[in-house]
Parts: C-alpha cells; sequence; structure tokens
C-alpha cells in the first residue's frame, strides 16, 4: 500500500513541471508570426539605421538612426533569446520585402532620402504597433504575448520620434521654397523697377525729340 502511494506521489509530482512545461512551449501559428516577423525587423533597422547615420548629413535624422539602431539591437537580443526558448528557429536577416524597401532608401540622396527614411519608420512603426496589439490579444504562448507587451510602448516611442523628424524635415523643406519664392520676388521687384525707370527714360527721349523737330532751324 505504501509502496503503490510513493509512486502515486512520484507520478504528480514530475507532471506538475510537465505539464508547466507544456503550456510554456506551446506555441501557436500567431505567436511564430509575430516573434519571427518582429526579429526581421530588428536586423532591418540595426542594418539601415547604420548605413543612415553613414549616410545622413540631417542631425536630427541621425539621431533617429542612432536611437532606433540601438533600441532594435537591444530588442533583437531578446528575441533571439525568447526565440531559442520556445525552440523557434530564429530570422538572421530582413525579409525580401525589407531589403528592397531599404534599397529604395539608400539609392535616394540628400532631403529626398532623408523623407524616404523617415516615412519607412513611420509606415513600419505604425504596422508593428498593429502587428503587437494582435499578439496581445490574440495569441497563445503568455511569454510571446509578454514580450509584445512589453515592446509596445517602445514602438510607439519610436513612432512618435519618426513623425517629430518627419514633421521638422517638413518644415524646413517649406521653409527653403519660402526663401526660394522671397529670392524670386525681390528679383522681380528690381526687374520691375529697371523697367520702369527704362521706361521713364524713353518717354524723356521722345519729349526732346519732339522739341527738337518743333523748334525752327
Amino acid at each position: 500500500m505504501r509502496k503503490a502511494l510513493t509512486a502515486i506521489c512520484l507520478l504528480g509530482a514530475l507532471s506538475v513541471p510537465l505539464a508547466a512545461r507544456a503550456q510554456t512551449t506551446d506555441v501557436s501559428d500567431q505567436d511564430k508570426t509575430f516573434i519571427t516577423g518582429q526579429q526581421q525587423t530588428n536586423l532591418a533597422e540595426v542594418a539601415l539605421g547604420k548605413t543612415v547615420m553613414e549616410k545622413t548629413t540631417n542631425e536630427k535624422v541621425k539621431d533617429l538612426a542612432s536611437h532606433l539602431m540601438s533600441d532594435h539591437q537591444k530588442v533583437s537580443e531578446e528575441n533571439a533569446a525568447l526565440s531559442k526558448k520556445l525552440g523557434v528557429t530564429a530570422p538572421t536577416e530582413p525579409s525580401a520585402e525589407q531589403k528592397a524597401n531599404a534599397d529604395k532608401i539608400l539609392a535616394q540622396s540628400g532631403q529626398a532620402f532623408d523623407q524616404a527614411y523617415v516615412a519607412a519608420q513611420v509606415e513600419g512603426h505604425t504596422k508593428s504597433i498593429e502587428k503587437a496589439n494582435k499578439e496581445i490579444s490574440s495569441g497563445s504562448n503568455a511569454d510571446v504575448k509578454a514580450f509584445a507587451t512589453k515592446y509596445l510602448p517602445k514602438a510607439q516611442s519610436h513612432l512618435d520620434m519618426s513623425r517629430t523628424a518627419q514633421t521638422q524635415l517638413s518644415g524646413t523643406e517649406t521653409a527653403r521654397a519660402a526663401n526660394g519664392l522671397a529670392r524670386t520676388g525681390r528679383s522681380t521687384g528690381r526687374l520691375a523697377g529697371f523697367g520702369i525707370v527704362a521706361l521713364l527714360l524713353g518717354l524723356s527721349v521722345v519729349r526732346l525729340s519732339r522739341r527738337s523737330a518743333a523748334t525752327p532751324s
């Protein structure tokens, strides 16, 4: 009887950690999609951020790229550790779409390059927030949902920073256009002034000619 009770107790003790482990490692397709997609985003942000910092001459854009690169490097490390824990194969490079978008940005230069990069950040982090919210609401694995919950405010912060940079760039471009119009206006005003002077001189010449013609020789 004692042996039977001992066996039952041992089975009960073993079943608890096994059940807990099964619950922890239960990863749905939604969980896998989110965690692998997020890691691809991390890799894309880090790679693009490095190039942007080297190429841009705008300090605001450089600061944005530096901040995003640093944050996504940390998130990438957390993502890799979680993937390993759950037995999910972590991607080692960005998606084909992310690579193509990066190529389009890097093909630009000057103001167009800065605007393209910042616009991509606004669009990308808007999508990241949507994906994190979807994982939080419909994900299955507690660890992945916790990861999404932790990342969500960071993604919102990145979106806010990108929108601010976008507004600043738009303001700079508007100011340049306004300055260009002002310079054109001044030039036009000068030309108009010269035209009036020339007209007055012409009228004076005509009057003198008429007087000379009317005077008897």
